[in-house]
């Protein structure tokens, strides 16, 4: 509750820079100092300077008010800073010279300082620091009258002395911890943007090797085959023509598919695929997610029966749930044999439709079925794509289905057949 909070008074990383945080912080933290010691100086007898503290808190709150809502922060940093300079001698003349406690509140306030000013300039402001604190230690030792207030009794000047030691060493607690969580803050974002570049530069180089291999593997098959046909043609039989051709027919389909894929799962990765959910009759989603498996079910002679509900009606991303469906079946189709069946259904469940599609080919085995979706959103190993040839399909699939907050399982005997599960919201109107 207070990290939130404190958070919406300093202002979010999104909002401001780093610098303007711990600005706000400082406002803030000199706030809650200032409310502490003016007070104490109308005990004391300090009247003038207490003024002179309520003046300076209503500035200070000013400066918050301008940076933090109205993001004036670059020009109030500069006016923050000649501010605080004017306060220092004031202070120094208003509060006992170097019998008071403002020679130590130059320590304190150099620390503010160093926090919020750029490092090339930390350097100059260091000596100019130290060149106005000297100043005015030669001004009082050379013109002691230059001091107007002195304490009325020399109690004062211990519990003023005291009183302002005590809220120093708050002052620099507060600072050091909010400088330390600024630290671990940055520092976890900054491992959290190396862990992402290091996948995203893992994902590319996995990326690269598919390309590299299993593209280019299919289209050398592809120009082998093209090759013979075109200097070979007339010496081939009718019967090895039709299998050269039945052979670049699966080996360019196979390919598209996989490139289809590969462009998909990159898009969804860099965000450049963009989620767009809406209310969908499903019975008409399957219906178009079929159109093209159905050309190769028949090409293989694989039935496949459907039967959804025309009533049904989810929310969900049209082209995400087609290529979900899409890639599915084609899995199916790829895994079973010729004369074989595909069978799609769904059926109510709580606030939602599951989607079950059924195949009778050749099944998997536990342990292939224990790492189907088990990726985590990096691309599968090399041979699960080479020898299963659905890796990175399902990968894709895993991703859509999570986006619509919906589920994807499969249950699979060897030599049986595979059946996949989809869960999804059902449209609310």
């Amino acid at each position: 509750m207070f990290k939130f909070s404190w958070r919406n008074l300093i202002g979010s990383p999104e909002e401001f820079s780093l610098e303007q945080r711990i600005f706000h912080g400082f406002c803030l933290i000199t706030t809650l100092v200032l409310l502490i010691c003016f007070p104490s100086n109308f005990l004391i007898g300090l009247d003038i300077f207490g003024y002179v503290l309520l003046l300076v808190l209503s500035f200070i709150l000013a400066l918050y008010y301008f940076s933090r809502y109205r993001r004036q922060s670059k020009i109030l940093l500069q006016v923050y800073i000649g501010f605080m300079y004017t306060i220092l001698i004031i202070g120094y003349s208003l509060n006992c010279g170097i019998d008071g406690p403002m020679i130590l509140v130059f320590g304190i306030t150099f620390l503010i300082l160093a926090s919020i000013i750029k490092e090339k300039n930390l350097l100059f402001w260091m000596f100019f620091h130290l060149c106005v604190a000297l100043l005015l230690l030669y001004l009082e030792f050379q013109y002691p009258d230059l001091i107007f207030v002195k304490y009325e009794k020399k109690a004062y000047r211990f519990f003023d002395t005291a009183l302002t030691l005590a809220v120093l060493l708050l002052t620099i607690y507060l600072t050091i911890k909010y400088l330390k969580q600024n630290y671990l803050q940055q520092l976890k974002l900054s491992s959290k943007k190396n862990e992402e570049l290091l996948q995203a530069n893992a994902t590319k180089n996995k990326l690269f090797s598919i390309i590299s291999h299993d593209l280019r593997s299919p289209f050398n098959a592809l120009i082998g085959l093209s090759q013979i046909l075109k200097e070979n043609g007339k010496e081939l039989t009718e019967v090895e023509k039709e299998e050269f051709v039945d052979a670049i027919y699966e080996t360019s389909k196979n390919t598209f598919f996989l490139l289809q894929n590969l462009l998909e799962w990159s898009l969804s990765q860099t965000n450049e695929i963009q989620f767009k959910p809406e209310n969908i009759n499903l019975h008409e989603c399957v219906r178009n997610s079929l159109l093209m498996p159905l050309e190769v079910a028949k090409a293989k002679d694989i039935t496949i029966n459907t039967t959804i509900d025309e009533s049904y009606f989810i929310t969900a991303d049209k082209n995400m749930f087609e290529t979900i469906i899409r890639n599915i079946v084609s899995n199916a189709i790829k895994f079973t044999h010729s004369k074989g069946l595909i069978s799609i259904s769904a059926f109510a469940v709580n606030q939602g439709v599951t989607i079950e599609i059924k195949d009778n080919g050749i099944g998997m085995s536990e342990g292939t079925l224990s790492t189907l979706f088990t990726q985590n959103g990096t691309l599968p190993q090399q041979h699960a794509i080479n020898e299963r040839g659905l890796g990175l399909g399902l990968l894709l699939c895993k991703d859509f289905i999570e986006r619509h907050d919906g589920k994807i399982w499969a249950e699979s005997v060897l030599g049986q057949g595979t059946t996949f599960f989809l869960f999804i919201k059902k449209s609310k109107a």
